[in-house]
This record gives C-alpha cells, structure tokens and sequence, in this order.
C-alpha cells in the first residue's frame, strides 16, 4: 500500500509539473501583421512578431510587409530617416506615438483561418532636396549619398546648338560644379545622376552628352577621379522630350538600400 501511495503521489507531481511547464511556454498564434510603409522610415516589431524584423523604406511608398506573429500582443516602432517626419499610424493603430500597440486576436480571420491586421506607418519630408516636389533650389550647394557636394549653377531649356535636335525634341543642359571635400580620391562611377520629367522615365548619366556636338562649353569632366579637395565645374547637356522641359529635375543617387538617399535639385 505506500509503494502505491508512493507511486500516486509521483505521478501526481509529474502531471502538475507538466501542466506548469505548458503554461510557463510561449503560446503559438496564427496571425500576421500586413506592414505598410509611406515615406522614408524603418519599422521594427519588438514584440509579437516572429524573428522581431525590422522594415526599411526608402522610397515614396514601399511593398507591404507581412509580419508572422508567435503572439497576438504585438509591439511596433518608428525611426525616421534624417530629414524626415513620422506623422502617424493607420489602419488598426490609429495613432501618432512612436508605438502602435495591438491586440491582434480581436482581428477578423482571413480565409486560412488566422487573425490579420493592417497597419501603415507615415513619413514626410522635412528638408528640401529629399523629393523631386521639394528640390534643392538653383545655386544652392548640397551634399549627396556620396560625399561630393553639388551645385546647379544654371538650367536651361531649348538651347540651340549647331544642329537642330529630332522633331519634337529640345536641347536641355544644366550647368553643375561638383566638389570632393573629403580626404581621398572618388572614382568616375560616384558621378551617377540623372535627370527626370514628366514621364518618369530618367535621363542617365551616359545621356548627359547627348545633345549635338559640341555641346554646351566647357563639358563636365565626368571620365578620371575627382581628387580629395578637388572641384570640377561643366555642362551636362540632354536630348529631352519637349513636353518635359518644364518638369525637368536632376536628382543623384540610387535610391535603394545601398545608397538609401537621393538628392534632388531643381533646373528651374
């Protein structure tokens, strides 16, 4: 009789102890967060999500995220880039804290059968030159993703050279000085910039000479390295579309992850 009651009261202990070690792991929950980002900003998930990601954005408006959750508590949060501004959260936050803060088993159900939510985070622009609607203005010099400092100096629209341009077409040229103020030489590739109209489509910097030889006096010298302290003043000179001239700006850099800023300058 007490190796059975012995035997019982182990058993007892191990069930108990069972029951407390399952409470004491992570539950699982089938959910997700569908993660929009407008503007330039990072969005990290501290809590909630699997993994604890962080979003990046640097553009416009960026592809949504879907976020797995291990939890439906979730904890999301805001860093802008320099030069911009978080403004605040949609969808199910609805708030301008740097935190949104959810309950995403209260979501409705998608067709798998887990809890989905929706959220967007905000960012505008604050500085001019970080979009093409507020461009760094004529004459003023900025710095670029690069280093290099740059300057429109001039712009202008319908230049005519020695031979006419295509029907439908006009000569556009901008007068840049572009200047290395760090202390070691840059090669020819930081030189990558392009002009946009319109259309969206760019002008790249292979086009920059495409306008009738010669072009615009003196050329900018885009071919040997620009040494540290050094400056180069020239023109860059496009075959446009007409209808373009009047939308015309010049932005450097990539815009991507590898150079997350672009610089845009007016040509008007």
């Amino acid at each position: 009789m007490r190796r059975l009651a012995t035997a019982v009261l182990i058993a007892s202990l191990a069930i108990l102890g069972a029951a407390v070690s399952a409470r004491s792991q992570p539950q699982s929950f089938n959910g997700s967060v569908l993660l929009g980002v407008k503007g330039w900003g990072n969005v990290k998930a501290i809590k909630g999500a699997i993994g604890h990601p962080t979003i990046r954005c640097t553009n416009a408006s960026c592809p949504h995220h879907n976020l797995l959750l291990r939890r439906p508590h979730v904890v999301l949060t805001e860093k802008p880039y320099t030069g911009w501004k978080f403004t605040g959260w949609r969808g199910a936050c609805k708030s301008k804290k740097a935190r949104c803060v959810l309950d995403a088993s209260h979501a409705p159900k998608d067709i798998f059968g887990d809890h989905s939510v929706h959220v967007r985070a905000t960012f505008i622009p604050v500085a001019p030159g970080l979009t093409r609607e507020h461009p760094i203005p004529l004459g003023t010099p900025a710095t670029v993703a690069n280093g290099l400092v740059v300057r429109v100096n001039s712009a202008n629209a319908n230049v005519q050279l020695g031979t006419p341009p295509p029907g439908g077409s006009e000569y556009f040229d901008a007068n840049l000085t572009v200047t290395n103020p760090s202390g070691r030489s840059k090669p020819t590739w930081w030189y990558g910039f392009a002009a946009e109209g319109s259309d969206k489509l760019p002008y790249g910097s292979d086009d920059a000479n495409g306008c009738s030889d010669p072009g615009p006096q003196p050329p900018l010298d885009t071919l040997g390295p620009l040494y540290a302290g050094q400056s180069r003043t020239g023109y860059v000179c496009w075959t446009i579309v007409a209808s373009e001239a009047s939308s015309l700006e010049l932005y450097f850099g990539l815009g991507n992850l590898d150079a997350p800023r672009t610089t845009w300058f007016a040509l008007h």
